[in-house]
């Protein structure tokens, strides 16, 4: 699945199809009259947000009365709206995007530090040890997206982190102990919710890789599943598909330590980041 626009704009798309269905018009009749290419509609009623011209004849056509027209335009100017992500040079569907109106993010990392929970030094770290080549404002972005977990209206964050991913030894060991005593800081917070999954709970389905699974303001009720993989990422938003990843998820959450039990094992391994467990 191909995502290319943000919440507000597929938001934006769906009340102008709503308009078009109230109005009682099929798309082909639709495209006839308001002189926009039917392949182009079907793109603007996904989320690609129309000129202000096309916005006009739309709802013309929809037999909007004049005087409604108003909120409908200064939509248009927000969802045409520059995202932050766009000022580091990052396309517009780059997963900062994607991510930055969800209400809820539930994850599971199996080998690395969550990107929620990372701080600077480990960014650079892991980013100068991969041999993936990425963008050279990755660590002020990754950074940057972190802001929506401390803002005003802050997002809900539920992480399961595997144990590998806390262990890892990195060159400099006053990283690992700045970056535990960051993500125990983090848990404190009451919007977010950190467990820890250890070798201790055995096999199971999550040693298949890491995912988040995303959830948007209504009408959005079903959560968009992110899989990271070695070429990229992907998405899905099929049921089928997200429901199992719900159900792995809670099953995640139940075979790892409590969120009291988690803090402990995060502060007692924070004294001695090097030593085995």
């Amino acid at each position: 699945m191909r995502l290319d626009h943000t919440y507000q704009q597929r938001q934006f798309g769906r009340s102008l199809r709503r308009l078009r269905e109230q109005a009682r018009i099929d798309t082909t009749e639709a495209a006839v009259r308001t002189k926009i290419d039917v392949d182009k509609l079907n793109r603007i009623e996904r989320g690609q947000p129309p000129t202000h011209h096309e916005l006009t004849a739309i709802l013309d056509t929809y037999g909007l009365l004049y005087e409604d027209w108003q909120p409908y335009l200064r939509r248009l100017d927000h969802a045409r709206k520059r995202g932050w992500w766009r000022t580091y040079g990052l396309p517009q569907n780059h997963f900062a995007g994607i991510e930055d109106d969800a209400i809820l993010v539930r994850e599971f990392q199996l080998g690395l530090i969550p990107e929620p929970l990372q701080t600077g030094p480990y960014i650079r770290t892991v980013l100068a040890a991969s041999r993936r080549p990425h963008h050279p404002n990755e660590p002020a972005v990754r950074l940057r997206r972190q802001q929506r977990l401390t803002d005003d209206n802050p997002r809900r964050y539920h992480v399961v982190i595997d144990e590998a991913a806390l262990t890892t030894p990195l060159p400099d060991n006053e990283i690992t102990r700045a970056q535990l005593r960051h993500i125990l800081d983090m848990a404190t917070l009451p919007n977010i919710t950190v467990q820890v999954i250890t070798r201790a709970a055995g096999p199971h389905h999550g040693r298949k890789g890491s995912f988040q699974l995303l959830t948007f303001p209504e009408p959005e009720t079903d959560p968009l599943l992110h899989v990271p993989h070695i070429a990229g990422e992907s998405y899905e938003n099929d049921p089928d598909a997200t429901g199992a990843a719900q159900r792995l998820f809670r099953q995640l959450s139940t075979l790892a330590l409590g969120q009291d039990e988690s803090w402990q094992w995060i502060a007692q391994l924070a004294t001695e980041p090097r030593s085995a467990r």
